[in-house]
Order: C-alpha cells, then sequence, then structure tokens
C-alpha cells in the first residue's frame, strides 16, 4: 500500500486557500507542481486550476459589477 503523503485535511486547506485566496493557491499550486513525486505534482496541478479559475470569475463579476450600473440606467461613478 502506498503512502500518501498528504492528509485529506491538508488537501482541504489547500483548495480552502484557493478559494478564499486565489493568489496564495496559485503560489501553492506552483510549488507543490515543482516537487518530485506524482501525488504533489497531481494536487499542485488541481491547486492551481482552482487557483485561476476563482481569479478569473472574480475578474468578471468586478467588472461586471463596474457597468452594472450603467446597464441599469444610472451613472457610472461619482455622487452627485
Amino acid at each position: 500500500m502506498v503512502e500518501e503523503r498528504y492528509s485529506q485535511g491538508m488537501k482541504i486547506l489547500f483548495y480552502a486557500l484557493a478559494v478564499l485566496l486565489p493568489v496564495v493557491g496559485i503560489i501553492i499550486g506552483i510549488v507543490l507542481m515543482t516537487r518530485e513525486d506524482e501525488e504533489s505534482k497531481a494536487l499542485g496541478k488541481n491547486v492551481l486550476i482552482v487557483g485561476i479559475v476563482v481569479l478569473v470569475l472574480a475578474c468578471c463579476c468586478g467588472f461586471a459589477m463596474g457597468f452594472l450600473p450603467a446597464l441599469m440606467g444610472g451613472t457610472s461613478g461619482g455622487y452627485y
């Protein structure tokens, strides 16, 4: 039987960090992908993908929220 290098709790922590702090998740993913063992590489790839997807979604949502007032007929920026 092959012993796992990372516990379930550690994997959950990595994924949670990738969702809550995408930049940290991307860094963790890159670090894990540079390790030699296959488990680290696979976990690093998954954490990296989650971090990038969450970062892109956050940027898209922020971009959409910036244009939402203008699309709804309001003014875009400033208090008058």
